[in-house]
């Protein structure tokens, strides 16, 4: 397989290319899904970034009202502060993972802002109008060639040519 964005052969698909980093997905087998999300990279973390969120906040209100429940009340099992602690364990495990993808996705965008910058830049250095003077130097006569010997030798060869005919 090539590289639709550089043109390197041989890249392994549903993976990178390993000259530019595009994302290369198997585009040949519609029914596959990556779990939870879609087909690149970039709709992966969009999906994890909300099941993050939620699982967080979820998490959280659960803990509060677990804690607020059974607070201080008489024959409260320790299973259930124990389960409210590890709620709270997941919240944080899943806020702090929702912040890397946040950073991930920043960078996924930049590269992106940056891939498309890049090309505005080079099409306007590309097709940017400038006056030939500008582009070529002055042309410099004192260091000429001399001319050949066989410069103008056909000319010589149709005349004769012509006096052979007559």
């Amino acid at each position: 397989m090539f590289c639709p964005n550089c043109g390197k052969a041989e890249q392994v698909l549903n993976t990178y290319c390993r000259q530019c980093g595009e994302f290369l997905p198997d585009h040949s087998d519609k029914k596959r899904n990556f779990t939870m999300g879609g087909n690149t990279p970039e709709e992966q973390i969009r999906v994890n970034l909300i099941l993050n969120f939620l699982s967080g906040t979820v998490s959280l209100i659960l803990a509060i009202l677990l804690y607020a429940t059974f607070w201080n009340k008489p024959e409260t099992s320790q299973v259930i502060y124990i389960v409210a602690a590890f709620l709270l364990a997941m919240c944080g495990w899943q806020f702090s993972t929702f912040r890397v993808g946040l950073k991930l996705k920043k960078t996924f965008d930049r590269r992106k802002n940056d891939e498309i910058e890049n090309a505005a830049q080079l099409d306007k250095s590309v097709f940017k109008s400038a006056k030939t003077k500008d582009l070529l130097p002055e042309a410099d006569f004192t260091d000429v060639v001399p001319t050949t010997i066989t410069e103008n030798t056909t000319k010589h060869l149709s005349e004769k040519v012509s006096k052979k005919s007559s």
